[in-house]
C-alpha cells in the first residue's frame, strides 16, 4: 500500500488536529507515495527500534512519542533521526491525538486495568471507571504494577473503587478527580505538590512510570491497523523498553 492509505486511516482514529499546539505529530520522514509493506510498532524512535526496523525489513515506524520535537541543530550518526533517513524508513508519531483518542492510550489504559463502566474526557486527556471490586491502595498498587508490568509503583493511602486515569506525564489530572466522583488516579508521573494534594484530598494516588502507563496502547493499536490492512504485516517493538529499572 502507499503510506498515504495508512495516513488517512490515521487520521480517522486520531485525528492530527486534535494534538495539542505545542506537539509535533503526522509523517515526520518520509514521504506519503511510498510504498509500504511492513511496519514496526514501538512507542519510542530509539536508535536500537531504527536498526530493529532495518533488520526486520520495515519501511515505517510508527510511534507514540516524536521522533522530532525540537528543531534539529545536528544529526549525530547514531542518532535516530539519522539513522531513518540513513535506512530510508518513514516515521509516523501519534502523540496527544492518540493519548485523547477513544482507541488510544487513555482507553488502552483503563482496559488493561480492568476498568468497568468507563467515560474517556479527551479534552482533559482523562478516563474514569469502576474497579472490579474495592481495593486497598496497597493491594490495587500490586494490581497497577502486574498488569502494566511495571518496574515500580508509587502511591498514597486510601480506598480504590473509582478510578480516573491520565497516562504518561498527566500528573496534573489529580486535580480532577473530586470533580468526576472518583477516589483514586493513575498516571505515569507525580510532582511532589501532586502527592500532597492526593493525600490532603483523600485521594489514592498511583505513579506507575511513563513508559508502562503509555506502552499499554502499542499491542491494541497494532491489532487495529492489522485488522484494517489485513495484507501488509505490523510488527512490535522488541527492543522498545522502559529505560530504568527499579528496586
Amino acid at each position: 500500500m502507499k503510506l498515504n492509505e495508512l495516513i488517512a486511516f490515521a487520521q480517522t482514529v486520531a485525528p492530527f488536529g486534535t494534538a495539542e499546539e505545542w506537539d509535533n505529530v503526522g509523517l515526520l520522514v518520509g514521504g506519503g507515495f511510498a510504498e509500504v509493506s511492513r511496519v514496526l510498532l514501538a512507542l519510542d524512535i530509539t536508535p536500537a527500534v531504527v536498526r530493529e526496523a532495518h533488520e526486520k525489513g520495515a519501511q515505517l515506524i510508527i510511534s507514540h512519542h516524536p521522533v522530532i520535537f525540537r528543531p534539529i541543530g545536528r544529526l549525530d550518526p547514531d542518532s535516530a533521526e539519522y539513522l531513518l533517513a540513513r535506512y530510508g524508513i518513514a516515521a509516523l508519531c501519534l502523540h496527544t491525538n492518540l493519548d485523547r483518542a477513544a482507541h488510544g492510550v487513555n482507553t488502552a489504559l483503563g482496559k488493561a486495568l480492568r476498568l468497568q463502566n468507563t467515560k474517556l474526557y479527551p479534552e482533559e486527556f482523562l478516563l474514569v471507571g469502576e474497579t472490579e471490586r474495592a481495593y486497598s491502595a496497597e493491594e490495587f498498587a500490586a494490581f497497577v504494577k502486574e498488569r502494566l508490568r511495571a518496574p515500580s509503583v508509587r502511591y498514597t493511602d486510601g480506598r480504590v473503587t473509582r478510578v480516573a486515569v491520565s497516562s504518561g506525564g498527566g500528573g496534573e489530572g489529580v486535580e480532577l478527580c473530586a470533580k468526576y466522583g472518583c477516589d483514586a488516579f493513575v498516571t505515569g508521573e507525580l510532582k511532589h505538590h501532586q502527592y500532597l494534594f492526593a493525600a490532603d484530598h483523600n485521594i489514592a494516588a498511583f505513579d506507575a512510570g511513563h513508559f508502562s502507563t503509555e506502552d499499554v496502547v502499542i499491542p491494541p493499536l497494532r491489532e487495529l491497523l492489522q485488522t484494517r490492512f489485513p495484507h501488509e504485516e505490523f510488527l512490535v517493538s522488541k527492543v522498545c523498553a522502559c529505560p530504568y529499572k527499579a528496586l
